[in-house]
């Protein structure tokens, strides 16, 4: 194994927001509360015990939800820690994409599992829980039914409407057999097919088998892994839920800050509407919309006068379900937290939140952009090597790659830039002359030297067909190479599944991930398998 670091700035695949958040001139720091460094915690740390949160609760509804999974040791150990007021947590969160979806989430998982064991040994007098939140509430199933290995793409087909976390799992037995299908015989395959196959047999949502296949990948690591779609702690939130009822603070505070990244340069991320709430049933979340003084739940017949819908939260939170710009407040008011940590795409709307985070008066996080890595596998790395391909080069466009490999190969220098500023020169010195016998011959004799270098560009392009043809093996090498390593010209961490790899690794893929991956060292990190 061998760990590649490369800089943010020289991933083209990545936003210039993104990389820009990473950059030791962030220009986003007027925004956010803390720096993104491990020194901000301390002061972090202090900040948040100003800002408690009913910890017996939080404990209580994890053992309600832990108390019927196996090998959990570690995460009840770390349940138990949150009881003290001395222990904190580590957030990231993600939908329950099937099967674990893209790549980035297990890496955003292991980054949060290695920043709270970081954070341990440097602040020892505390405690630090890495904790997952596995949001189910979103209704858009198109976001979450679906992931790729080997190419090939894996779907669940089901027409249910609502919340994905609150789902059965009908249609979900052929996606596990397609996927059975595509992995292989060998040990560590088997044992990854048992542990999907026993989140499905012991679980009635999809939001419990999802909660139960993470913690078979992370059970040993101690990741502790919650729902927050209950009741009881959509009951302590319910004062902010009724402030954005009755006030609607959110949007105004929201669209001042995107006016100010808009002045930096950047598009802004979330839309923020007036009332940032669903009203969320069996089979439905609609919006909750306020007109003329009655707040109605589109899409149905559901309305509400103004006690009328504080009556219905009071005795019914859980019908109340925020939003993209509400679901940070949330998480932030029922967990003892200290960082969040997430994408670049996530980040981009967190950093939009501070001031709506003062005005319901909740501790604002340390933002910490996720690890990004690529997984190099022993066949690529080889082809690499075969075609002189350094780790650095890979992250080129395609056609570079090609045009070093052709310009490489060749015996011929296929560079015709010499010859072209010489016919320039000629023609620059024929014009000169032709416009002191006449000014009009000036521009005919400079266009007839653009004809001339189009026609030597032409056969330079020619040129590097012809040699590009004969090298075509190797080529499409490159192309085979760039095609596993940048799926759909991206990169392999927002599309391949975490199972294909584990079917090639199996146990080892885990341990060489959780040493390699580390959101606080900002780069880019490709992991030679």
């Amino acid at each position: 194994m061998a760990i590649h670091r490369i800089d943010f700035a020289d991933i083209p695949q990545l936003s210039d927001r993104d990389k820009a958040y990473q950059s030791n001139k962030n220009p986003f720091e007027s925004l956010i509360q803390y720096k993104p460094e491990l020194a901000s915690f301390a002061q972090a740390i202090e900040d948040r015990k100003k800002f408690p949160v009913d910890r017996s609760l939080l404990v209580k509804v994890l053992k309600e939800q832990y108390k019927n999974l196996e090998d959990c040791d570690l995460a009840t150990n770390n349940i138990e820690l949150l009881n003290s007021e001395n222990t904190f947590t580590v957030i990231t969160a993600h939908q329950p994409v099937l099967f674990t979806g893209p790549l980035y989430y297990i890496i955003k998982i292991f980054s949060a599992i290695n920043m709270a064991e970081k954070l341990k040994k440097t602040y020892p007098a505390y405690d630090f829980v890495p904790v997952f939140i596995s949001g189910g509430e979103d209704h858009d199933f198109d976001e979450v039914n679906k992931c790729t290995l080997y190419g090939k793409t894996i779907e669940w087909s089901q027409r249910k409407a609502g919340s994905v976390g609150r789902m059965n799992l009908d249609g979900i037995q052929e996606a596990i057999n397609a996927l059975e299908e595509i992995l292989s015989n060998k040990d560590d395959a088997q044992k990854a097919k048992r542990w999907i196959t026993e989140a499905y047999h012991n679980s009635k949502t999809y939001s419990e088998f999802t909660i139960r296949l993470v913690n078979s990948i992370f059970s040993k690591y101690g990741l502790v892994t919650l729902n927050p779609d209950h009741k009881e702690l959509k009951a302590s939130f319910a004062s902010m839920m009724k402030k954005e009822l009755l006030e609607q603070p959110s949007a105004p505070l929201v669209q001042k800050t995107q006016a100010e990244i808009e002045s930096l340069g950047y598009k802004t991320q979330a839309f923020a509407r007036e009332i940032n709430l669903f009203y969320l049933q069996n089979g439905s979340r609609e919006r909750i919309k306020l007109e003329d003084g009655i707040y109605k739940v589109l899409n149905s017949n559901i309305s509400f006068t103004e006690s009328e819908i504080i009556t219905d939260l009071e005795n019914h939170p859980e019908r109340y379900s925020p939003n993209v710009i509400m679901r940070p407040l949330y998480q932030e008011s029922i967990l003892p937290n200290l960082a969040y940590i997430g994408g670049g795409g996530e980040l981009a709307y967190w950093i939009e939140r501070k001031s709506q985070f003062e005005a319901f008066g909740v501790f604002f996080p340390i933002l910490i952009r996720r690890a990004s890595a690529m997984l190099l596998t022993g066949g690529n790395a080889k082809n690499m090597n075969k075609l002189n391909i350094s780790i650095d080069d890979v992250f080129k466009e395609e056609d570079r790659l090609i045009a070093d490999l052709v310009n490489a190969e060749s015996d011929v220098d296929l560079d015709l830039n010499d010859e072209i500023q010489q016919i320039e020169a000629v023609f620059q010195s024929i014009a000169s002359r032709a416009k002191i016998l006449d000014p009009t011959l000036e521009g005919k004799v400079l266009s007839e030297g653009n004809k001339q270098i189009k026609v030597i560009e032409q056969l330079e392009s020619r040129l590097r067909r012809t040699v590009k043809a004969q090298q075509e093996t190797e080529v499409n090498k490159i192309r085979k190479v760039k095609s596993s390593l940048f799926p759909n010209n991206g990169l392999q961490e927002r599309h391949d599944n975490f199972f294909q790899y584990y079917d090639m690794y199996g146990d080892r893929l885990l341990d060489l991930m959780k040493s390699s991956i580390d959101a606080l060292d900002k780069s880019f990190v490709v992991i030679e398998l």
